[in-house]
């Protein structure tokens, strides 16, 4: 069958709200689960019940914002599964992208909704919050199913605790360079993303099969 090209919203709302509720809890989890690494305020009994409570609040949207997200890549009208998945026509383009982000090249060439660098990391989000959804289970039920976790993949539940501190910070510092890239490349996505006012959709090429 013969592709035809049509003009698609590019963040439909349903992505947004997603999106929103993904960075969010993200948030949430990462400020709560600082605290509960090394309480940084005072009144620890508290406001560690407190901090235990909005992390696992935090987590259960996030699983349930992340699986309708995951669904959304391949089901409905505006599955966008092919805008993830680099192919070798996209890693052609990795070190033209590279260049654009390094100030070596005005023109940033992109076929798919995102270049190759934000397939690569935007799967590796999604791949970190799988590992932190998997560990922290694992971490709160260690003796329970996810035994094989804390026993099996690590050596024991420190080992397990390193590694969900250590995706920690990943997050942070993904967060501090997507919101740097965001507001030098399209402030006006930003606005979208969150649905701010005055934000408008944007649109690109879609290819139907």
């Amino acid at each position: 069958m013969a592709n035809q090209a049509k003009a698609a919203i590019r963040h439909p709302i349903v992505f947004r709200i997603l999106h929103l509720a993904i960075v969010v809890s993200i948030l949430l989890l990462v400020i709560t689960g600082f605290y509960m690494h090394r309480p940084f305020i005072g009144g620890a009994g508290f406001l560690m019940s407190m901090a235990r409570g909005v992390h696992f609040f935090a987590a259960g949207v996030l699983i349930i914002a992340a699986v309708l997200r995951i669904l959304a890549m391949f089901l409905g009208r505006s599955r966008d599964w092919r805008s993830f998945i680099p192919t070798f026509a996209d890693i052609k383009l990795l070190p033209r992208t590279i260049n654009y982000y390094a100030y070596l090249s005005k023109e940033l060439e992109v076929k798919k909704k995102y270049n190759p660098l934000q397939m690569m990391s935007y799967s590796l989000v999604f791949i970190m919050v799988v590992f932190q959804i998997v560990s922290g289970f694992a971490l709160q039920y260690p003796d329970g199913w996810l035994s094989w976790f804390n026993y099996g993949l690590f050596n024991n539940e420190i080992q397990v605790r390193v590694a969900h501190y250590i995706v920690n910070w990943l997050f942070v510092m993904f967060l501090m360079i997507h919101v740097y890239l965001g507001i030098r490349e399209k402030f006006g996505e930003i606005k979208e993303m969150y649905m701010l006012p005055g934000a408008a959709e944007s649109r690109q090429e879609a290819v139907e099969e």
